[in-house]
């Protein structure tokens, strides 16, 4: 479905775009974000010059800006490992004790060092002209905490969605585990909604057993909660801000699948909204009904789900038999 639900509320975005913040930019936007281009505004930050550059040479000024410096919790200036695979890449060093563990440790190894200027989103952001983020995409290779301690102002102000890699293994030195990034977005008011897994096999038996290995790594999925998007919404000046902060916020619901909570706060926040408006994303959420809630209960279908759940098993795509995961965030195919 359209994520900004048609003309009608066509002009709310064209003057306040969806803005995300894409912090550990290389590749690009997220292929789910590809949806909300038509009325997307991209800040993405890339340490990686070369990267950078890249990027930058590709984008349209009108809709992206992407800039060369690393976010982290105070203004500094640290090296930038570049690893073997450019992915790879950290302000930590990679705890290769564990990763020779597993196949192709060798991608982790540091081939050069550069050096980068750090400092807190926080300050980033009001320095080069950005005022809101409405969406917050962290892939850090282990500096995930850093990044949101130095964006709390924002985090509280505006944000009402985060995506975050985070780490349940040693694969870099000093990284910041899930339990923490977990506790400090809960304590600013956002609430866990996904997790999607990535599972390592060691090298030693890499061929042997099901699919998964160890849980190393995942990308959270955070949204603000009720009563913190509720507070922010009754501190907002005009009523024209309260429309949009609620538009954008429902808009990021669906691109990740969560009509529920979509309807949930609709229905919480009707008076921002015109009646027609009101009822034609109401009409519009509505529509996508789940497909299992269809399918008729028959005896046997318990039976049929196992035995598909078993076939998924043998077809599940592994990178090189050893790497799998989640194939995406949210409540989405």
């Amino acid at each position: 479905m359209d994520i900004y639900f048609g003309p009608a509320a066509r002009s709310h975005y064209e003057s306040e775009p969806l803005t995300l913040v894409d912090i550990g930019a290389r590749g690009g936007v997220q292929p789910n974000w590809k949806a909300a281009r038509a009325h997307l505004k991209l800040v993405g930050f890339e340490p990686d010059p070369v990267e950078h550059a890249r990027l930058a040479a590709r984008a349209d000024p009108r809709h992206a800006v992407y800039i060369n410096a690393a976010v982290g919790n105070a203004a500094a200036e640290l090296d930038l490992n570049i690893g073997r695979e450019g992915g790879t890449s950290s302000l930590l060093e990679p705890d290769m004790d564990f990763l020779r563990r597993f196949p192709r440790p060798e991608r982790y190894e540091i081939v050069r060092k550069v050096k980068i200027a750090t400092d807190r989103l926080d300050v980033l952001l009001p320095r080069h002209g950005i005022g809101r983020a409405d969406f917050i995409k962290i892939d850090a290779q282990g500096a995930e905490l850093a990044i949101l301690e130095g964006a709390r102002e924002t985090l509280q102000s505006s944000v009402f969605g985060v995506e975050v890699e985070v780490l349940f293994a040693p694969v870099y030195r000093g990284h910041s585990p899930f339990g923490a990034v977990d506790a400090l977005l809960c304590g600013l008011g956002f609430q866990l909604f996904d997790l999607r897994h990535s599972y390592w096999k060691r090298a030693a038996g890499a061929r042997y057993g099901g699919p998964k290995g160890q849980l190393v790594f995942g990308d959270a999925l955070y949204f603000r909660t009720e009563e913190a998007f509720a507070r922010a919404i009754g501190q907002e000046t005009s009523i024209e801000a309260r429309r949009g902060r609620l538009l954008r916020a429902l808009s990021i619901c669906v691109l990740y699948g969560y009509l529920d909570y979509a309807i949930e706060l609709l229905q919480a926040h009707l008076e921002v909204l015109d009646a027609p408006l009101a009822a034609e994303i109401d009409a519009a959420l509505r529509s996508e009904i789940d497909i299992s809630s269809r399918l008729p209960r028959f005896r046997g279908r318990g039976w049929l789900s196992h035995l598909f759940y078993r076939l998924h098993r043998a077809f599940f795509p592994t990178a090189g038999g050893w790497a799998s995961g989640g194939r995406t965030i949210g409540n989405v195919d």
